[in-house]
């Protein structure tokens, strides 16, 4: 490529990076993707290395102004996705030209995302993408709050004690430094609002209700839509947490996992099972967190997620007080191994 054609290049980058702010629409996310394509091709033809100092600075100035009006648009996460789970059947030692990606659109949630399917040329897996927490959406990227890192530990230990799926967190090459991706294995679930009471399992679900209580979880057994079962055992695949403004420490927790409804307002098969009689309640109570070893699995899971936030955070601002939700959740766990 020619230096006068990067020079050029590099002036339409300035330009839509001083002008994006002004645009609308399809108008913007469509010179946002121009700019994008020209950051990357100019910095492939290192023509940005060698820019002066000053020009490099602004370079690193606009182009988050710029990735900021994509993070939530489909094009750009799929390429994403796409690109994460090929280096991942790269690194397996696969044959890159074995892999297969397709997407289908979600149907249902606020958040921006979609099904993907990857093959890697003998098996297929699907998976559920969407991005954090109050992240972007295609049609308000302007709403976006950065990524919690209390979700992200939340996935994790969900997936660690047998009630989440497994998940990866994504992080875009080029984005607004706000953004992660989470993708969530399909575990084949039977959503709440699909089970009956011929095949819903009381224990599985009194277990969906503690679990939301002890993290502190909402839009999750209240919603049929994001929790349910995996045969008879209990899964949850998406959630938001509860606001807490003096810590997430409930000393009430056991008073109100016994009064069962009231704070969640739950209805059907939900309010069938949190109405059972308090001893049976106590039961199911200690068969779970034996079942969790839930203390050891937090301590575990803060462990494991430590590198990896502190690695995302060299990519990524992040919202970060997940020492304190642990040693809180801790706490309240205190509390329900008195019984």
């Amino acid at each position: 490529m020619s230096d006068d054609e990067n020079q050029w290049k590099w002036n339409k980058f300035v330009e839509i990076g001083n002008t994006i702010h002004k645009m609308r629409g399809q108008v913007r996310i469509a010179e946002a993707h121009r700019a994008l394509t020209f950051a990357v091709q100019l910095s492939k033809n290192e023509f940005i290395p060698n820019l002066p100092i000053k020009d490099q600075q602004l370079y690193e100035t606009l182009l988050p102004k710029i990735a900021f009006y994509l993070d939530g648009n489909i094009e750009v996460i799929q390429a994403t996705v796409k690109e994460y789970f090929l280096i991942r059947h790269c690194k397996a030692g696969l044959d890159e030209n074995l892999f297969q990606v397709s997407f289908s659109p979600k149907k249902s949630g606020i958040q921006s995302g979609f099904t993907c399917d990857i093959s890697d040329g003998s098996q297929t897996t699907r998976y559920f993408i969407k991005t954090h927490q109050y992240g972007p959406t295609e049609d308000n990227p302007k709403s976006l709050q950065p990524p919690d890192t209390k979700e992200l530990f939340i996935y994790k230990l969900l997936q660690n004690i047998g009630i989440g799926p497994d998940v990866h967190f994504i992080v875009p090459s080029h984005g607004s430094r706000l953004t992660i991706y989470i993708a969530t294995k399909d575990c084949h679930l039977t959503l709440l609002s699909q089970l009956t009471k011929d095949t819903m399992n009381t224990k599985a679900l009194v277990q969906l209700d503690l679990i939301s209580r002890i993290l502190c979880l909402r839009d999750c057994a209240t919603n049929s839509s994001n929790c349910g079962q995996v045969n008879d055992e209990p899964m949850i695949v998406d959630f938001r947490i509860e606001k807490q403004s003096g810590g997430y420490f409930k000393s009430d927790i056991l008073n109100k996992f016994y009064q069962g409804n009231g704070e969640f307002n739950y209805s059907g098969l939900m309010t069938e099972a949190v109405g059972i009689p308090q001893e049976q309640k106590s039961l199911f109570l200690r068969d779970s967190l034996q079942e969790w070893n839930l203390v050891e699995m937090i301590d575990n899971t803060a462990l494991e997620m430590h590198p990896m936030i502190q690695k995302i955070a060299t990519k990524v601002q992040v919202d970060d007080d997940s020492q304190r939700y642990v040693q809180d959740v801790k706490e309240t766990i205190k509390i329900l191994l008195e019984v």
